[in-house]
């Protein structure tokens, strides 16, 4: 049997199970389908992230821009960019003009993120829009000279004590040779330390300056390894997500590519820390498509360039150990112990030495900075042990970190152990979910927190439940603002005798919500992935109701009748609106009846 309708369809309902007797209590579901625009708030976000990333590289490409550490000479921005930013005055303005000028510009820039990843996790943006704005502003930090840090003077530093020195950068240090060029640009607190970066990366960095050779190509080669690591981070996330979590696949791409922190601290600083997310995501690939032994070696791979990479290892590895039968697991872990020691040993192996038996993992724990949570309690500590007596701070901070790292430990225990025990929490996404948890747990109360180590989870937050998800996306946006200047020695002299709160009072509050969150789903036994009901601060920021847009949802109607003649009755504008449409009614058994009818979900 066939309904003519009359025009296009808006809306297809699937309704009336028929039943015996004649009677029947059919559900009516009504979804809408039309082609994909983008909502005015939609528009809004993507012209709010163009505008604020521009801005920042506006002001980024000022011959004296409060964003640059100390330059090589003869770097400066590219042609198009500086004339931009002449046009606009800001080349006349003084250094603390400029400043506040640069401090709205990350503002906006975060502001403008913050409303994109809304828009993109709520599907109002499409993936095609985003992968554009990712490409766009990766092109435009790669025309700006280096941003936010001097970390790429020690990596070019320990790359040329291999390359030119001949030397071991997990021995010797830049002190050892002070009349490189480098000398000057290289940050005074790390000129007397030795690498602490992993094997992979000391190679990498002295295959660079192997080739390269003035200082300005070195950096610009850093910076072009960190927008090659960037964007096949991004390919490879939403490769997966698309054909995993499709509806995600929009927000995974915007988490890293448009992110500021990614394109102006992470790209247009030249950091490694890409890299381990780089790794990290081939790894989550590797795992969804059951390749458990190429993930492992893409982890270790990500370890030897940082030491971070190794929490997701040890994961992954008791995971692969639980899922086999008791009888094999020794044979199971003693090969992927093999494997990973294998790929380390075959990296370090030149640079082994007992001076440095770490490879620089101890002396990067001795390290803090201003803005991390858990440097809060370091400094609380010293005052009371300084309390007792000035010999004491010292012991007092030393054990604050011990308490930290031994907090951080457990959480990653605790993850284990639920891997170990459950089933469920094995899955590819419960092990992506229980990464990104893990990367938090060690970030977060640590007193080691810079900007771009939140760089390490962010290829995970795609599968992360609403509260942690949240809480990277606000520290993303809040870490951007953190630095009104690179050099502190720019500051005003009003300024510099300002001392910013240690734990940057947003990062404290993230890292208390995040972890009640986590322990909560520990003691509930709550998969770490999983999202939960209880109304959480942003739900209604994250809905964020657009009135403009045409939307795919469901109606449900309870109806009882004897006849299609009382369907139409229920819906008289229906009737009116019917569309040509075949329609097969089953009227032999039970099931159900699409009827066409266009419905505005405003």
């Amino acid at each position: 049997m066939e309904i003519p309708l009359r025009r296009p369809p808006g809306v297809v309902i699937e309704a009336l199970d028929l039943q015996p007797y004649g009677r029947f209590r059919p559900t009516l579901q009504v979804s809408t389908q039309r082609p994909f625009s983008l909502a005015p708030k939609a528009m809004r976000a993507v012209a709010c992230s163009i505008g604020g990333m521009v801005f920042v590289a506006l002001v980024s490409a000022t011959p004296n821009s409060p964003f640059y550490p100390l330059l090589p000479i003869g770097m400066v921005a590219a042609n198009p960019l500086r004339w931009m930013s002449g046009v606009v005055g800001l080349g006349h303005l003084g250094a603390t003009p400029l400043m506040f000028v640069g401090l709205l510009a990350t503002i906006s820039a975060a502001s403008g993120f913050v409303l994109l990843a809304r828009e993109a996790w709520a599907g109002r943006i499409p993936v095609r829009t985003v992968v554009l704005l990712t490409v766009g502003f990766h092109a435009i930090v790669l025309m700006l000279p280096l941003l936010f840090s001097r970390d790429v003077y020690s990596y070019a530093y320990y790359g040329r004590i291999v390359s030119t020195y001949g030397g071991n950068p997990y021995v010797l240090t830049p002190s050892d040779f002070p009349l490189n060029g480098l000398w000057h640009l290289t940050w005074p607190g790390w000129r007397e330390t030795p690498s602490v970066y992993g094997p992979l990366f000391t190679w990498m960095s002295a295959l660079m300056t192997r080739v390269v050779k003035k200082p300005t190509e070195v950096v610009a080669s850093f910076q072009l390894l960190a927008a090659l690591a960037s964007l096949g981070t991004v390919a490879v996330v939403g490769r997966l997500v698309q054909k995993v979590r499709p509806e995600r696949a929009a927000f995974a791409i915007a988490m890293i590519g448009c992110n500021p922190i990614v394109v102006y601290h992470v790209v247009g600083g030249g950091h490694n820390d890409i890299l381990v997310a780089f790794f990290v995501a081939c790894a989550v690939s590797l795992l969804f498509a059951r390749r458990e032994l190429l993930a492992a070696i893409a982890l270790a791979l990500g370890m030897s360039v940082k030491a971070s990479a190794v929490v997701p290892l040890v994961l992954l590895v008791v995971a692969i150990v639980a899922n086999v039968p008791p009888e094999r697991r020794r044979r199971v872990l003693a090969m992927y112990g093999a494997v990973i020691a294998g790929v380390w040993l075959a990296l370090a192996l030149p640079f082994l030495q007992w001076t440095n038996p770490t490879l620089g993992l101890m002396e990067v724990s001795g390290h803090d900075s201003w803005m991390a949570p858990g440097q809060l309690i370091v400094r609380v500590a010293s005052g009371l042990g300084g309390l007792v007596g000035d010999p004491y701070r010292e012991p007092a901070a030393t054990a604050a970190r011990i308490l930290l790292f031994t907090l951080s430990l457990a959480a990653v225990i605790a993850i284990g152990h639920r891997i170990w025990t459950s089933v469920e929490a094995r899955t590819p996404e419960a092990m992506a979910a229980a990464w990104g948890w893990a990367f938090l747990a060690i970030t977060l109360p640590s007193p080691v927190l810079f900007t771009w180590y939140l760089v390490w989870a962010l290829p995970l937050a795609w599968m992360m439940p609403k509260i942690a998800r949240r809480g990277m996306v606000i520290l993303s946006a809040f870490f951007v603002v953190t630095q009104l200047v690179t050099e502190s020695s720019r500051l005003p002299t009003y300024l510099q005798t300002v001392k910013l709160p240690f734990g940057h009072p947003i990062a404290i509050a993230v890292c208390v919500w995040v972890g009640a969150d986590f322990v909560r789903r520990i003691r509930r036994g709550t998969p770490l992935e999983a999202e939960t009901d209880e109304p959480v601060f942003g739900d209604a920021f994250e809905a964020g109701a657009d009135r403009g847009a045409v939307r795919e949802t469901s109606l449900d109607i309870e109806l009882e009748g004897p006849t299609l003649v009382e369907v139409a009755e229920l819906l008289p504008a229906a009737v009116d609106d019917l569309v040509p449409l075949p329609v097969a009614l089953p009227l032999d058994e039970p099931g159900p009846l699409p009827v066409a009818v266009p419905v505005d979900v405003v």
